[in-house]
């Protein structure tokens, strides 16, 4: 079953930051939201890579990063001091001003939707906030 997880709240405590490994080949990209759009707006993931991908809310109001590709993979969300392991993260809803970690190999090759689905004050997808995640 897919996870919503609410960055920026006390409510994520759940074990320590996990140490980084120096063998381990990954890939670290940042990825920032601001009233209505992604930067960049096309991510771009090597396949079978660890990618360590810092979602950073630059808005002044609550945004989400929704990626129906991360259902099905392992997802470690780290926040701060916080760990948190999902298997199917559907979403990550970000403050403002806060900013939250993914950690995640993708596997599957192709091209996947990104967006942030919040509805107030107006709808931020209608509003142009889509993105893409391509990996290959």
């Amino acid at each position: 079953m897919a996870a919503l997880l609410v960055a920026g709240m006390t409510a994520l405590a759940v074990a320590p930051a996990r140490a980084e490994e120096d063998d381990t080949p990954t890939q670290r990209l940042a990825v920032e939201m601001i009233e209505y759009r992604f930067s960049p707006s096309t991510v771009q993931l090597e396949a079978g890579v660890e990618t360590h991908l810092t979602i950073i809310n630059r808005g002044r109001m609550i945004h989400e990063f929704e990626v129906p590709y991360l259902t099905d993979l392992q997802v470690d969300v780290e926040n701060g001091d916080l760990l948190v392991a999902a298997l199917g993260l559907a979403e990550v809803r970000v403050a403002a001003g806060k900013s939250v970690t993914l950690v995640f190999t993708p596997e599957r090759r192709g091209e996947f939707p990104i967006v942030c689905d919040v509805k107030e004050p107006a709808p931020h997808k209608m509003l142009g906030m889509r993105g893409r995640l391509v990996v290959y």
